[in-house]
């Protein structure tokens, strides 16, 4: 009676040591179907234009991880959702974008609506790359906000100092528009100024979605301008530089930061109306770097059309998870973990977080003469790494 016991007690041992390899093995093997991606971009609305830019580098990224196997053999799954041009339907964006429970999101592309939304994402713990320059975005301490942009603290000195250095300027104005993201480069503005011995002449604002920028641009020429410091959407933007030619004002030289730099602001404008604006980016079209020149040809060949360069730095987004979730899986904790100490030498820039969740810190500053940009300054700025 005991053998038999002893027999079927080693047998019931031998059949859990079984069961638990057999679990451990089908366990390592248990990849999920896919790794959930969403995208909020404006894809409706004046800034649509823009939004389709910011999904085709991260839909071009995708694209190629995908055909090349995916992410240890899983494909990205990658979801756009129309984080529209507004502030209050882009709230509700975001919550859409959170009930479809991806390992992380991309966007907000707008100012407004990541300072209106971000505790949604915080509550919901997945980690967001977002856009807005407005400086107080990634100042809420929030763990689960990143940013792919500079901010507007760094975009308005470096216009300041190619103003003063490269153009002497002696007498600014300042327009730009009533949005939180003009806001924030307007709130850079007069301590930048003030570092290299300049003060606007005339400060004038528009609202968005405003078409006659007349009045604004005239007092602009009363006051005896040499230079304009113009801030805003490209709808308005676009508007702004072809008025300011018909007004006679060629002589006033206009200094932006990136929007300025998109092709929907030379489609308004029109391409003479453009020549000689400086503007300030994160990517440079007239960076000679032979890889970032490859990617500029491989964008253009691939869409038919010039590419946005503060717009397309998605493309790293999307090579920056695949690269985490490569190394620790789809859990978003350890995403947010890995994207706060990132490290990363990307095609379009070299990401480093510092410890407010900034992620870009090169910028530059470039010139559109004879029909071309041309790179004209390239600065660095401290990286404050979390301890």
């Amino acid at each position: 009676m005991l053998k038999k016991l002893i027999v079927k007690r080693g047998f019931a041992i031998v059949l859990l040591v079984i069961m638990g390899s057999s679990l451990l093995l089908g366990g390592c093997n248990n990849k999920p179907e896919s790794y959930k991606i969403v995208h909020l971009a404006p894809l409706t609305g004046d800034a649509s234009f823009q939004g389709q830019i910011l999904v085709n580098a991260a839909k071009m990224a995708v694209d190629e991880i995908n055909e090349n196997g995916g992410i240890n053999g899983v494909p990205i799954e990658y979801v756009t959702v129309d984080e529209t041009s507004s502030t209050t339907t882009g709230i509700e964006a975001v919550r859409k974008a959170i009930a479809l429970e991806p390992v992380a999101v991309i966007g907000p592309n707008r100012s407004g609506t990541i300072l209106a939304a971000e505790d949604l994402w915080k509550q919901a713990k997945i980690p967001f790359i977002t856009d807005g320059t407005n400086a107080d975005t990634t100042k809420k301490g929030n763990p689960y906000t990143f940013r792919i942009q500079i901010p507007s603290t760094y975009w308005i000195p470096i216009l300041a100092k190619t103003a003063k250095e490269h153009f002497n300027v002696t007498r600014p104005a300042v327009l730009y528009g009533n949005n939180e993201y003009s806001k924030g480069l307007w709130d850079a503005t007069l301590p930048a100024l003030a570092e290299y011995g300049l003060e606007p002449v005339t400060i004038q604002t528009y609202n968005d979605g405003d078409r006659d920028f007349t009045a604004q641009l005239l007092q602009i020429k009363n006051a005896g301008a040499d230079a304009l410091f113009l801030y805003g959407y490209e709808a308005e933007l676009g508007l702004i530089l072809r008025q300011r030619m018909e007004l006679g004002m060629e002589n006033v030289l206009v200094f932006g930061e990136r929007g300025c730099a998109s092709p929907a602001v030379e489609e308004l404008a029109g391409t003479a109306n453009i020549e000689g604006l400086v503007c300030s980016t994160t990517f440079s079209q007239g960076d000679p770097d032979p890889k970032r020149q490859e990617f500029i040809k491989k964008y253009e060949e691939k869409f038919e059309e010039s590419l946005s360069p503060t717009h397309i730095n998605h493309y790293d987004s999307i090579y920056i998870l695949a690269d985490i979730i490569g190394r620790v899986g789809g859990n978003r904790e350890k995403i947010r973990e890995e994207l706060s100490k990132l490290d990363y030498e990307g095609v379009l820039a070299h990401y480093q977080a510092d410890k407010e969740g900034n992620l870009v810190h090169t910028i530059y500053t470039q010139i559109f003469k004879d029909g071309k940009w041309q790179l004209l300054l390239t600065e660095e700025y401290p990286v404050e790494r979390q301890h």
